[in-house]
């Protein structure tokens, strides 16, 4: 029970230093910027794709460090996702702390559509926190580590093509589910560690 409620603790740790202390601060600081603002107008695409990156980067990266510098010796799929629900769980209290003024002038469709994304949310989390634990099992953490910021940044970007492109919540929603299904598979169907009988 100790082990599982660290792993947890240490997701929570783990969002809070990539996302409250690294690269949220970062990116309003260079809001401020004329020269950003300037680029964000004239480069939407390119902009959009390089804040969504950079998501990938800190989150990713840091979930990294968290497994090679304090959770050698975490290897199993539970570990994963115990730290995975950690993350994501921190993330949907910040995400409804800073909404929580606007909740009401929410319609129920947005509401519960907040909802949905949160959990596609914490699934997604999830999946990249087994994924980072899985290039360790495989000595190929660096590889699986690029793959994890790529597919990160993917699932962000998403949301700056839907503005500038102007398609319906139906289709982002869509692509998110269908991406999160794909997760839930691998996330049920990879075995770490070698352990080819790990159950989940």
């Amino acid at each position: 029970m100790k082990k599982f409620l660290k792993l947890f603790l240490l997701g929570m740790l783990c969002f809070a230093i990539s996302q409250l202390c690294l690269r949220l601060p970062i990116l309003k600081l260079l809001n401020n910027s004329l020269l950003i603002y300037n680029f964000q107008i004239l480069y939407p695409l390119l902009h959009g794709f390089i804040l969504s990156l950079s998501a990938g980067i800190f989150e990713e990266g840091c979930r990294f460090i968290f497994k090679d510098k304090f959770l050698k010796e975490s290897k199993s799929k539970l570990d994963a996702t115990i730290f995975g629900l950690g993350y994501g769980l921190i993330e949907v209290i910040y995400v409804f702390a800073i909404s929580f003024s606007s909740l009401n002038l929410m319609t129920n469709s947005e509401f519960f559509l907040g909802i949905y994304e949160r959990i596609l949310a914490m699934i997604f989390h999830i999946g990249m926190t087994v994924l980072i634990w899985t290039g360790f099992a495989r000595n190929k953490k660096y590889k699986y580590l690029i793959l994890a910021i790529m597919m990160h940044g993917i699932f962000d970007y998403l949301i700056p093509l839907k503005y500038i492109f102007d398609f319906s919540n139906f289709m982002l929603y869509g692509i998110w589910t269908a991406i999160c299904v794909f997760i839930l598979l691998f996330i049920v169907n990879i075995k770490l560690g070698g352990i080819s009988n790990e159950k989940f």
